[in-house]
Protein backbone atom coordinates (compact mmCIF):
# COMPACT_ATOMS: atom_id res chain seq x y z
CA UNK A 1 0.00 0.00 0.00
CA UNK A 2 1.03 3.54 -0.40
CA UNK A 3 1.34 6.14 1.95
CA UNK A 4 -0.79 9.00 0.58
CA UNK A 5 -0.46 11.76 3.35
CA UNK A 6 1.40 12.40 6.89
CA UNK A 7 0.15 14.27 9.51
CA UNK A 8 0.64 14.57 12.88
CA UNK A 9 -1.79 14.93 15.42
CA UNK A 10 -1.08 15.66 19.37
CA UNK A 11 -3.52 15.65 22.35
CA UNK A 12 -1.71 15.22 25.36
CA UNK A 13 -3.49 15.23 29.19
CA UNK A 14 -1.48 16.95 31.87
CA UNK A 15 -3.68 15.09 33.97
CA UNK A 16 -2.53 11.16 33.20
CA UNK A 17 0.08 12.35 30.36
CA UNK A 18 -0.58 10.56 27.75
CA UNK A 19 -0.50 11.67 23.89
CA UNK A 20 -1.90 10.69 20.99
CA UNK A 21 0.35 10.74 17.84
CA UNK A 22 -1.77 10.17 14.51
CA UNK A 23 1.14 9.03 11.77
CA UNK A 24 -0.75 8.00 8.55
CA UNK A 25 -3.25 9.20 6.70
CA UNK A 26 -6.16 7.19 5.21
CA UNK A 27 -5.66 4.73 2.57
CA UNK A 28 -8.05 2.82 0.13
CA UNK A 29 -7.19 -0.74 -0.32
CA UNK A 30 -7.65 -4.12 -2.75
CA UNK A 31 -10.18 -5.36 0.27
CA UNK A 32 -12.86 -2.69 -0.30
CA UNK A 33 -12.29 -0.42 2.86
CA UNK A 34 -10.72 2.79 3.85
CA UNK A 35 -8.16 2.88 6.27
CA UNK A 36 -8.21 5.59 9.27
CA UNK A 37 -4.61 6.73 10.64
CA UNK A 38 -2.76 5.12 12.79
CA UNK A 39 -3.16 6.50 15.92
CA UNK A 40 -0.42 6.02 19.09
CA UNK A 41 -2.13 4.93 22.67
CA UNK A 42 0.08 7.07 25.59
CA UNK A 43 3.52 8.39 25.30
CA UNK A 44 6.31 6.79 24.28
CA UNK A 45 7.98 6.70 27.96
CA UNK A 46 4.62 4.77 29.48
CA UNK A 47 5.46 1.57 27.12
CA UNK A 48 1.84 0.78 26.39
CA UNK A 49 0.66 -2.90 25.85
CA UNK A 50 -1.90 -5.06 26.62
CA UNK A 51 -5.18 -3.70 24.38
CA UNK A 52 -8.55 -5.27 24.18
CA UNK A 53 -11.56 -3.09 22.46
CA UNK A 54 -15.13 -3.67 22.99
CA UNK A 55 -18.23 -1.95 21.48
CA UNK A 56 -20.98 -0.96 24.31
CA UNK A 57 -24.76 -0.86 22.98
CA UNK A 58 -24.52 2.95 23.22
CA UNK A 59 -22.60 3.14 20.17
CA UNK A 60 -18.99 4.03 21.98
CA UNK A 61 -16.22 1.86 21.49
CA UNK A 62 -14.00 1.43 24.16
CA UNK A 63 -10.51 0.54 24.77
CA UNK A 64 -8.61 -0.98 27.97
CA UNK A 65 -4.81 -0.71 27.74
CA UNK A 66 -1.90 -1.16 30.67
CA UNK A 67 1.43 1.32 31.10
CA UNK A 68 3.95 0.74 33.15
CA UNK A 69 4.27 3.64 36.20
CA UNK A 70 7.58 2.78 37.36
CA UNK A 71 10.02 1.80 34.44
CA UNK A 72 11.98 -0.10 37.01
CA UNK A 73 9.08 -2.22 38.28
CA UNK A 74 7.09 -4.94 36.10
CA UNK A 75 3.57 -4.07 37.88
CA UNK A 76 1.09 -1.91 35.33
CA UNK A 77 -1.83 -0.09 35.47
CA UNK A 78 -5.08 -0.31 33.48
CA UNK A 79 -6.45 2.45 31.48
CA UNK A 80 -10.34 2.95 29.56
CA UNK A 81 -11.23 5.20 27.04
CA UNK A 82 -14.02 5.76 24.69
CA UNK A 83 -12.76 5.82 21.46
CA UNK A 84 -13.91 9.02 18.85
CA UNK A 85 -14.24 8.19 15.27
CA UNK A 86 -10.42 8.52 14.41
CA UNK A 87 -9.53 6.35 17.20
CA UNK A 88 -7.88 8.68 19.78
CA UNK A 89 -9.20 8.05 22.88
CA UNK A 90 -11.33 10.07 24.93
CA UNK A 91 -10.76 10.76 28.91
CA UNK A 92 -9.31 7.85 30.24
CA UNK A 93 -9.97 6.23 33.27
CA UNK A 94 -7.77 4.08 35.50
CA UNK A 95 -9.16 0.59 36.26
CA UNK A 96 -6.80 -0.67 38.71
CA UNK A 97 -7.04 1.25 42.52
CA UNK A 98 -3.76 -0.20 43.55
CA UNK A 99 -0.63 1.15 42.09
CA UNK A 100 0.33 -1.75 39.17
CA UNK A 101 -1.85 -4.39 40.43
CA UNK A 102 -2.13 -5.45 36.76
CA UNK A 103 0.12 -8.08 35.84
CA UNK A 104 3.12 -7.77 33.52
CA UNK A 105 2.51 -10.72 31.68
CA UNK A 106 0.01 -9.55 28.85
CA UNK A 107 -1.08 -11.22 25.73
CA UNK A 108 -3.73 -13.67 25.96
CA UNK A 109 -3.36 -13.29 29.76
CA UNK A 110 -4.74 -9.16 29.28
CA UNK A 111 -7.09 -7.43 31.23
CA UNK A 112 -10.55 -7.81 29.78
CA UNK A 113 -13.68 -5.98 29.96
CA UNK A 114 -17.78 -6.67 29.34
CA UNK A 115 -20.34 -3.43 29.02
CA UNK A 116 -23.86 -3.83 30.00
CA UNK A 117 -27.09 -2.15 28.48
CA UNK A 118 -26.94 0.42 30.69
CA UNK A 119 -23.35 1.06 30.10
CA UNK A 120 -21.63 0.04 33.55
CA UNK A 121 -18.22 -1.66 32.77
CA UNK A 122 -17.24 -4.67 34.47
CA UNK A 123 -13.18 -5.96 34.24
CA UNK A 124 -11.32 -8.58 35.55
CA UNK A 125 -7.04 -8.86 35.41
CA UNK A 126 -4.28 -11.16 36.94
CA UNK A 127 -2.74 -9.51 39.87
CA UNK A 128 0.77 -11.67 40.24
CA UNK A 129 1.62 -13.66 43.37
CA UNK A 130 5.09 -14.70 42.40
CA UNK A 131 7.60 -14.76 39.49
CA UNK A 132 5.55 -16.71 37.53
CA UNK A 133 3.30 -15.61 35.70
CA UNK A 134 -0.02 -17.92 35.73
CA UNK A 135 0.59 -17.90 39.69
CA UNK A 136 -2.05 -14.94 40.35
CA UNK A 137 -5.11 -13.98 41.68
CA UNK A 138 -8.22 -12.44 39.17
CA UNK A 139 -9.68 -9.36 40.41
CA UNK A 140 -12.47 -7.62 38.95
CA UNK A 141 -13.75 -3.79 39.57
CA UNK A 142 -16.93 -2.22 37.92
CA UNK A 143 -17.94 1.64 36.50
CA UNK A 144 -20.38 3.74 35.19
CA UNK A 145 -20.67 4.51 31.79
CA UNK A 146 -18.17 7.56 32.40
CA UNK A 147 -17.64 6.99 36.43
CA UNK A 148 -14.78 6.56 38.32
CA UNK A 149 -14.21 2.43 38.91
CA UNK A 150 -15.07 0.75 42.20
CA UNK A 151 -12.13 -0.32 44.38
CA UNK A 152 -10.88 -4.02 42.92
CA UNK A 153 -12.00 -7.25 44.70
CA UNK A 154 -10.56 -10.91 44.24
CA UNK A 155 -12.45 -13.37 41.75
CA UNK A 156 -11.07 -16.42 42.94
CA UNK A 157 -12.84 -17.65 46.21
CA UNK A 158 -9.71 -19.62 47.51
CA UNK A 159 -6.70 -19.28 48.83
CA UNK A 160 -3.69 -21.98 48.37
CA UNK A 161 -0.26 -22.11 50.24
CA UNK A 162 1.55 -22.70 48.13
CA UNK A 163 -0.43 -20.21 45.85
CA UNK A 164 -1.63 -21.71 42.64
CA UNK A 165 -2.78 -20.61 39.37
CA UNK A 166 -5.76 -18.40 38.44
CA UNK A 167 -5.12 -16.79 35.23
CA UNK A 168 -6.11 -15.88 31.34
CA UNK A 169 -9.85 -14.74 32.33
CA UNK A 170 -12.53 -14.05 30.14
CA UNK A 171 -15.85 -11.91 31.08
CA UNK A 172 -19.16 -10.97 28.88
CA UNK A 173 -22.49 -9.18 29.98
CA UNK A 174 -25.26 -11.51 28.90
CA UNK A 175 -28.43 -9.40 27.37
CA UNK A 176 -30.26 -10.80 30.49
CA UNK A 177 -27.85 -8.16 32.64
CA UNK A 178 -26.36 -11.13 34.18
CA UNK A 179 -22.33 -11.06 33.97
CA UNK A 180 -20.15 -14.39 33.43
CA UNK A 181 -16.82 -14.52 34.17
CA UNK A 182 -14.56 -17.66 33.29
CA UNK A 183 -10.58 -18.56 33.98
CA UNK A 184 -8.06 -21.22 33.77
CA UNK A 185 -7.91 -22.43 37.71
CA UNK A 186 -5.01 -24.69 38.88
CA UNK A 187 -7.10 -25.15 42.14
CA UNK A 188 -7.61 -29.15 42.62
CA UNK A 189 -4.23 -30.00 40.76
CA UNK A 190 -2.32 -32.22 43.28
CA UNK A 191 1.01 -29.72 44.38
CA UNK A 192 4.14 -32.37 44.49
CA UNK A 193 7.36 -29.57 45.46
CA UNK A 194 8.89 -27.35 43.32
CA UNK A 195 11.31 -28.34 40.14
CA UNK A 196 14.57 -27.72 39.43
CA UNK A 197 15.65 -24.12 38.70
CA UNK A 198 15.60 -23.31 34.79
CA UNK A 199 15.49 -20.20 32.84
CA UNK A 200 12.97 -19.69 30.35
CA UNK A 201 15.20 -20.78 27.44
CA UNK A 202 16.05 -23.64 28.93
CA UNK A 203 12.65 -24.41 29.54
CA UNK A 204 11.64 -23.76 26.09
CA UNK A 205 14.67 -25.26 24.39
CA UNK A 206 13.05 -28.17 22.92
CA UNK A 207 9.60 -26.20 21.74
CA UNK A 208 10.58 -25.50 18.07
CA UNK A 209 7.55 -22.72 17.90
CA UNK A 210 8.64 -19.25 18.95
CA UNK A 211 6.11 -17.46 21.33
CA UNK A 212 5.38 -13.54 19.86
CA UNK A 213 3.81 -13.21 23.64
CA UNK A 214 6.80 -13.73 25.39
CA UNK A 215 8.08 -10.72 27.48
CA UNK A 216 12.09 -10.11 27.04
CA UNK A 217 12.59 -10.33 30.40
CA UNK A 218 11.41 -13.62 30.27
CA UNK A 219 13.71 -15.13 27.99
CA UNK A 220 16.55 -13.46 29.50
CA UNK A 221 16.00 -14.00 32.88
CA UNK A 222 17.94 -16.32 35.78
CA UNK A 223 16.92 -19.75 36.34
CA UNK A 224 13.85 -19.68 38.26
CA UNK A 225 11.94 -22.88 40.07
CA UNK A 226 8.94 -23.99 39.10
CA UNK A 227 5.73 -25.76 40.68
CA UNK A 228 5.42 -29.56 39.91
CA UNK A 229 2.05 -30.84 39.47
CA UNK A 230 0.53 -34.38 39.53
CA UNK A 231 -1.89 -32.79 36.61
CA UNK A 232 -0.16 -31.39 33.41
CA UNK A 233 -3.43 -29.52 32.83
CA UNK A 234 -5.91 -26.98 34.47
CA UNK A 235 -9.60 -26.81 34.76
CA UNK A 236 -11.98 -23.66 33.80
CA UNK A 237 -14.14 -22.12 36.36
CA UNK A 238 -16.59 -20.08 36.08
CA UNK A 239 -18.54 -16.99 38.48
CA UNK A 240 -21.85 -15.36 37.72
CA UNK A 241 -22.80 -11.86 39.17
CA UNK A 242 -26.48 -10.81 38.81
CA UNK A 243 -26.25 -7.22 39.99
CA UNK A 244 -23.74 -6.02 36.85
CA UNK A 245 -20.77 -6.83 37.99
CA UNK A 246 -20.23 -4.77 41.43
CA UNK A 247 -20.48 -8.51 43.03
CA UNK A 248 -20.21 -12.48 42.07
CA UNK A 249 -21.67 -15.84 43.33
CA UNK A 250 -19.31 -18.72 44.42
CA UNK A 251 -17.17 -20.08 41.70
CA UNK A 252 -17.74 -23.68 40.41
CA UNK A 253 -15.46 -25.90 37.79
CA UNK A 254 -17.30 -25.89 33.90
CA UNK A 255 -14.85 -28.29 32.92
CA UNK A 256 -12.65 -31.25 33.86
CA UNK A 257 -8.78 -30.89 34.34
CA UNK A 258 -7.68 -31.29 30.89
CA UNK A 259 -7.87 -27.28 29.80
CA UNK A 260 -4.92 -26.08 28.23
CA UNK A 261 -3.02 -23.71 30.83
CA UNK A 262 -2.47 -21.10 28.97
CA UNK A 263 -4.97 -20.22 26.50
CA UNK A 264 -7.72 -17.91 27.10
CA UNK A 265 -11.12 -19.15 26.67
CA UNK A 266 -14.55 -16.81 25.47
CA UNK A 267 -17.80 -16.85 26.37
CA UNK A 268 -20.93 -16.58 23.98
CA UNK A 269 -25.04 -16.15 24.25
CA UNK A 270 -27.68 -17.30 22.17
CA UNK A 271 -31.16 -16.71 23.97
CA UNK A 272 -31.24 -13.78 25.33
CA UNK A 273 -28.34 -15.01 27.47
CA UNK A 274 -30.10 -18.99 28.44
CA UNK A 275 -27.54 -20.56 26.44
CA UNK A 276 -24.37 -19.50 27.18
CA UNK A 277 -21.74 -20.94 25.10
CA UNK A 278 -17.58 -21.35 25.97
CA UNK A 279 -14.43 -22.09 23.60
CA UNK A 280 -11.00 -23.09 24.48
CA UNK A 281 -8.27 -25.30 24.31
CA UNK A 282 -8.39 -28.65 25.64
CA UNK A 283 -5.81 -31.14 25.57
CA UNK A 284 -5.81 -34.90 25.84
CA UNK A 285 -3.52 -37.61 27.33
CA UNK A 286 -1.16 -37.69 24.18
CA UNK A 287 -1.18 -33.59 24.20
CA UNK A 288 -3.76 -32.83 21.79
CA UNK A 289 -4.45 -29.36 22.03
CA UNK A 290 -7.58 -28.75 19.75
CA UNK A 291 -10.35 -26.00 20.10
CA UNK A 292 -13.54 -27.36 21.84
CA UNK A 293 -16.79 -25.47 22.76
CA UNK A 294 -19.36 -26.59 26.15
CA UNK A 295 -23.07 -25.47 25.94
CA UNK A 296 -25.03 -24.66 28.89
CA UNK A 297 -29.13 -24.89 28.59
CA UNK A 298 -29.74 -23.31 31.72
CA UNK A 299 -27.84 -20.42 32.04
CA UNK A 300 -24.30 -21.17 33.09
CA UNK A 301 -25.34 -23.68 35.56
CA UNK A 302 -24.00 -26.72 33.99
CA UNK A 303 -22.27 -27.51 30.89
CA UNK A 304 -22.15 -30.68 28.44
CA UNK A 305 -19.31 -32.38 27.67
CA UNK A 306 -16.28 -30.41 25.48
CA UNK A 307 -17.07 -31.06 21.44
CA UNK A 308 -14.52 -30.27 19.27
CA UNK A 309 -15.45 -27.51 16.50
CA UNK A 310 -12.61 -28.26 14.51
CA UNK A 311 -10.26 -31.53 14.56
CA UNK A 312 -6.94 -30.24 13.62
CA UNK A 313 -4.65 -32.63 15.07
CA UNK A 314 -2.42 -30.51 17.07
CA UNK A 315 0.00 -32.04 18.64
CA UNK A 316 1.91 -29.81 21.09
CA UNK A 317 3.40 -30.80 24.41
CA UNK A 318 4.10 -27.06 25.50
CA UNK A 319 1.35 -23.86 26.38
CA UNK A 320 0.58 -22.56 22.84
CA UNK A 321 -0.93 -19.01 24.61
CA UNK A 322 -3.40 -18.62 21.45
CA UNK A 323 -7.19 -19.37 22.63
CA UNK A 324 -9.98 -18.70 19.64
CA UNK A 325 -11.83 -16.34 19.50
CA UNK A 326 -15.61 -16.78 19.35
CA UNK A 327 -19.07 -14.40 18.80
CA UNK A 328 -22.69 -14.96 18.64
CA UNK A 329 -24.74 -12.72 15.80
CA UNK A 330 -27.89 -11.18 15.77
CA UNK A 331 -29.69 -14.08 13.95
CA UNK A 332 -28.31 -16.62 16.53
CA UNK A 333 -25.84 -18.02 14.44
CA UNK A 334 -22.11 -18.62 16.29
CA UNK A 335 -18.87 -17.71 14.65
CA UNK A 336 -15.16 -18.50 15.53
CA UNK A 337 -11.74 -17.65 14.07
CA UNK A 338 -8.19 -19.62 15.43
CA UNK A 339 -5.27 -20.43 14.80
CA UNK A 340 -3.52 -23.70 14.30
CA UNK A 341 -0.23 -25.41 12.74
CA UNK A 342 -2.36 -28.28 12.10
CA UNK A 343 -1.02 -31.96 11.98
CA UNK A 344 2.87 -32.87 11.94
CA UNK A 345 3.43 -32.61 8.30
CA UNK A 346 3.63 -28.88 6.49
CA UNK A 347 0.82 -27.07 4.60
CA UNK A 348 -1.87 -26.80 7.35
CA UNK A 349 -0.51 -23.85 9.21
CA UNK A 350 -2.96 -21.08 8.92
CA UNK A 351 -5.78 -18.98 10.32
CA UNK A 352 -9.31 -20.29 10.14
CA UNK A 353 -12.76 -19.58 10.86
CA UNK A 354 -16.24 -21.52 11.17
CA UNK A 355 -19.94 -20.86 12.34
CA UNK A 356 -22.35 -23.42 13.74
CA UNK A 357 -26.23 -22.31 12.98
CA UNK A 358 -27.54 -24.88 15.77
CA UNK A 359 -25.85 -23.27 18.61
CA UNK A 360 -22.61 -25.10 18.51
CA UNK A 361 -24.20 -28.55 18.20
CA UNK A 362 -22.56 -28.92 14.61
CA UNK A 363 -20.29 -26.80 12.44
CA UNK A 364 -19.11 -25.99 8.89
CA UNK A 365 -15.77 -26.92 7.28
CA UNK A 366 -13.38 -25.24 8.36
CA UNK A 367 -12.13 -22.21 6.21
CA UNK A 368 -8.62 -20.90 5.99
CA UNK A 369 -7.93 -17.19 5.80
CA UNK A 370 -4.51 -17.35 5.58
CA UNK A 371 -1.28 -19.89 5.24
CA UNK A 372 1.06 -19.02 8.19
CA UNK A 373 4.64 -20.51 8.97
CA UNK A 374 5.00 -23.32 10.80
CA UNK A 375 7.57 -21.58 13.42
CA UNK A 376 5.58 -18.98 15.29
CA UNK A 377 2.27 -19.16 17.20
CA UNK A 378 -0.02 -16.09 15.94
CA UNK A 379 -3.84 -15.03 17.00
CA UNK A 380 -6.61 -14.26 15.30
CA UNK A 381 -10.10 -12.04 16.51
CA UNK A 382 -13.19 -11.93 15.04
CA UNK A 383 -16.48 -9.52 15.05
CA UNK A 384 -19.50 -8.81 14.02
CA UNK A 385 -20.85 -5.10 12.92
CA UNK A 386 -24.32 -3.48 12.66
CA UNK A 387 -24.87 -5.26 9.02
CA UNK A 388 -24.12 -8.62 10.19
CA UNK A 389 -20.73 -8.01 8.27
CA UNK A 390 -17.93 -10.26 9.87
CA UNK A 391 -14.66 -9.04 10.53
CA UNK A 392 -11.30 -10.89 11.08
CA UNK A 393 -7.86 -9.69 12.06
CA UNK A 394 -4.62 -11.70 12.51
CA UNK A 395 -1.15 -11.99 13.03
CA UNK A 396 0.91 -13.12 9.87
CA UNK A 397 4.50 -12.31 8.36
CA UNK A 398 4.63 -10.76 4.83
CA UNK A 399 6.30 -13.09 2.17
CA UNK A 400 9.60 -13.38 3.05
CA UNK A 401 9.78 -11.08 6.00
CA UNK A 402 10.51 -11.64 9.64
CA UNK A 403 8.06 -9.85 11.72
CA UNK A 404 4.94 -10.37 11.84
CA UNK A 405 1.71 -7.81 10.47
CA UNK A 406 -1.66 -7.24 11.44
CA UNK A 407 -3.84 -8.68 8.36
CA UNK A 408 -7.50 -7.99 8.18
CA UNK A 409 -10.26 -9.68 6.08
CA UNK A 410 -14.30 -9.29 6.02
CA UNK A 411 -17.65 -10.98 4.75
CA UNK A 412 -21.20 -9.75 3.91
CA UNK A 413 -24.01 -11.94 5.28
CA UNK A 414 -24.75 -12.67 1.30
CA UNK A 415 -20.95 -13.00 0.28
CA UNK A 416 -19.64 -16.54 -0.66
CA UNK A 417 -16.31 -16.02 0.07
CA UNK A 418 -14.09 -13.89 2.38
CA UNK A 419 -12.79 -10.47 0.66
CA UNK A 420 -9.08 -9.76 -0.03
CA UNK A 421 -6.68 -10.05 2.79
CA UNK A 422 -5.52 -5.76 3.97
CA UNK A 423 -2.54 -5.20 5.90
CA UNK A 424 -3.46 -2.64 8.85
CA UNK A 425 -0.36 -2.21 10.30
CA UNK A 426 2.09 0.07 8.46
CA UNK A 427 5.06 -1.88 6.82
CA UNK A 428 8.29 -0.65 7.69
CA UNK A 429 7.51 -1.42 12.06
CA UNK A 430 9.12 -4.04 14.36
CA UNK A 431 6.86 -6.62 15.57
CA UNK A 432 3.69 -6.34 15.42
CA UNK A 433 1.31 -8.26 17.60
CA UNK A 434 -1.74 -9.58 19.94
CA UNK A 435 -4.71 -7.52 17.24
CA UNK A 436 -8.06 -6.75 18.78
CA UNK A 437 -11.44 -5.60 17.31
CA UNK A 438 -14.40 -4.13 17.70
CA UNK A 439 -17.20 -2.67 15.81
CA UNK A 440 -19.99 -0.49 15.96
CA UNK A 441 -22.51 1.24 13.60
CA UNK A 442 -20.28 3.41 11.77
CA UNK A 443 -17.24 1.35 11.51
CA UNK A 444 -14.76 -1.04 12.42
CA UNK A 445 -11.69 -0.38 15.21
CA UNK A 446 -8.40 -2.36 14.97
CA UNK A 447 -5.70 -1.82 17.74
CA UNK A 448 -2.31 -4.18 18.32
CA UNK A 449 1.19 -3.83 20.07
CA UNK A 450 4.53 -2.80 17.87
CA UNK A 451 7.57 -3.86 20.06
CA UNK A 452 10.78 -3.56 20.05
CA UNK A 453 12.75 -5.70 22.37
CA UNK A 454 11.39 -4.43 25.66
CA UNK A 455 9.84 -1.59 24.13
CA UNK A 456 6.08 -1.31 23.02
CA UNK A 457 3.25 1.09 21.62
CA UNK A 458 -0.26 0.28 21.33
CA UNK A 459 -1.63 1.61 18.21
CA UNK A 460 -5.40 2.06 17.10
CA UNK A 461 -6.95 2.26 13.56
CA UNK A 462 -10.18 2.88 11.85
CA UNK A 463 -11.60 0.74 9.04
CA UNK A 464 -14.89 1.70 7.20
CA UNK A 465 -16.69 0.31 4.19
CA UNK A 466 -17.40 3.80 1.73
CA UNK A 467 -21.15 4.17 0.93
CA UNK A 468 -21.21 3.89 -3.19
Amino acid sequence: MNRLTIGLVVVVSAALGWAVYASIGKEPSDAGVMLGDIVNIAAMDKNASDPFLQAATDGRVLLSWTEKPDPKERGRNAYLAALNGQGAPVAPRRINDIEGHVHWYGGDNRLKFSTAADGTVTALWQAPLSSEFKISNVHFASASPDGAFSASSMLNDDISDPPVAHAFSAVKTAPNGKVYATWIDGRNRTFEGMGEAKSTSERRADIKMRDLTIPEYARKAAPQTRRNFAQPNSQLYMAVSDDGGQTFGENYPITDIQVCACCVPNIAFLDGGDTVIVSYRNVTDVSLRDNVVIRSIDGGQTFSKPKYFSEDGWIARFCPHAGPSMISDAAGNLHISWFTPGKSEPGDEGIYYATSEDGGLTWSDRERLASTPSHTVLHAEIVSDANGRLWIVWENFAEGGMKPRIYLAHRGPNDTGWSETVQISAADTVTSMLPTIAANGNGVYLSWIEKNGEDSQVKVRTVSIPVS
